[in-house]
């Protein structure tokens, strides 16, 4: 059933499926009788296509007992009028009636009703409908329930706003596939780590916090010393196995709050927050260097892997995130050309070096 038709026949029969006399029910029979401004009636339409078609009464009863979606009206006071069985449900309610007379507040609490109200009053107020608003709400076993709502205005035989009509559909397994969907657009698949995209992005977001703090920070630029020799000698699959141990010594040197990123190959970038001196990088080094002293053992296998490891801080090395990676990918260079197994920090006054070994 199309959202006009189902609006439709909300507003005709608030009246004829209400027993009690709360206030709105002489208003609610005007917007019944002459239909809601923003919706066409469907009613002609259904009369012509069905030689005995089913009451209004009777489609809307089916409607709000069976709808998969929370439908609700509401009062200028944004109190519950009707509330279909679905939305009853979902609130612990076996029935429906028991929720006239409710608000947002004290079914969802204040942190959610209060905004659902600001909602529905600017509804109200200025005779406009929401459509289409994706909101989100925790529930009381930890998991957040997204949901896509509707609201629309509902006018007296007089056209003065009377209320308002609302659908609230849940759009979870559609929010599950976008953040799954986004997760592997910004993660490597191999070892789940951020990629290149998101690294660049939280260095960004960094990069812009440091310049309004005046605070400091590293960049760590890493490569697996002769990794091709462990690829040509076990295979590609092994690689991938190392890849994946090395991984999880990284990420259990670093804390919480820096960056761990493959960005391709076996290299990996590490974004170090807020360093006070150059000391702190270098401690991150050394643990890592410690971290990965010991063999790996894969497949039956005893594999030692150790890694170059090059240092950038901002600001010495660069005001910017381009400027700061190839600074750091220089220092590895060297690293990697003294025998590898080290760290050292890009040298100062180094940008020529460093443009001279990008164009290589």
């Amino acid at each position: 059933m199309s959202l006009a038709s189902a609006v439709d026949l909300l507003a005709e029969d608030a009246v004829a499926q209400r027993t009690s006399s709360a206030p709105g029910d002489a208003a609610l029979r005007g917007a019944a009788r002459t239909g809601m401004p923003e919706i066409r009636t469907t009613e002609k339409i259904v009369g012509m296509s069905l030689p005995n078609p089913p009451s209004d009464e009777f489609l809307f009863h089916a409607l709000m007992e069976s709808t998969a979606d929370s439908i609700y009206f509401k009062d200028r006071q944004c109190r519950l009028l009707r509330v279909s069985r679905k939305m009853a449900l979902d609130l612990g309610f076996s029935d429906p009636a028991e929720l006239v007379g409710k608000t947002d507040v004290e079914l969802y609490g204040e942190a959610f009703g209060l905004g659902t109200r600001l909602d529905d009053v600017r509804v109200m107020e200025t005779g406009r409908p929401m459509i289409g608003v994706i909101e989100s709400r925790q529930l009381d076993n930890g998991q957040t329930n997204w949901t896509l709502t509707t609201k629309l205005p509902l006018h007296d035989e007089s056209g003065d706003v009377i209320g308002l009509v609302g659908i609230t559909h849940e759009i979870n397994e559609i929010r599950q596939t976008e953040v799954a969907l986004q997760h592997l657009a910004t993660h490597d698949t191999l070892t789940d780590l951020p990629n290149r995209f998101l690294m660049l992005d939280r260095l960004s977001q960094l990069l812009a916090r440091a310049k309004r703090t005046g605070t400091a920070f590293a960049v760590l630029y890493m490569d697996i010393d002769r990794f091709k020799e462990v690829n040509d000698s076990r295979g590609h699959e092994f690689g991938d196995l190392v890849l994946r141990a090395v991984t999880q010594r990284l990420t259990k040197s670093v804390r919480q709050n820096d960056t761990v990123a493959r960005i391709g190959g076996d290299e990996f970038v590490i974004i170090v927050e807020t360093v006070n001196q150059t000391q702190d990088a270098e401690t991150v080094a050394l643990k890592i260097e410690h971290a990965l002293a010991s063999p790996f053992t894969l497949e039956r296998h005893r594999v030692k892997v150790t890694l170059s490891i090059g240092i950038s801080f901002y600001p010495e090395n660069g005001g910017d995130t381009d400027t700061l990676l190839r600074a750091a990918d220089y220092a590895m260079y060297l690293a990697k050309r003294e025998g590898g197994n080290r760290h050292l920090t890009c040298p100062p006054g180094a940008s020529h070096s460093i443009d001279v070994f990008a164009k290589e």
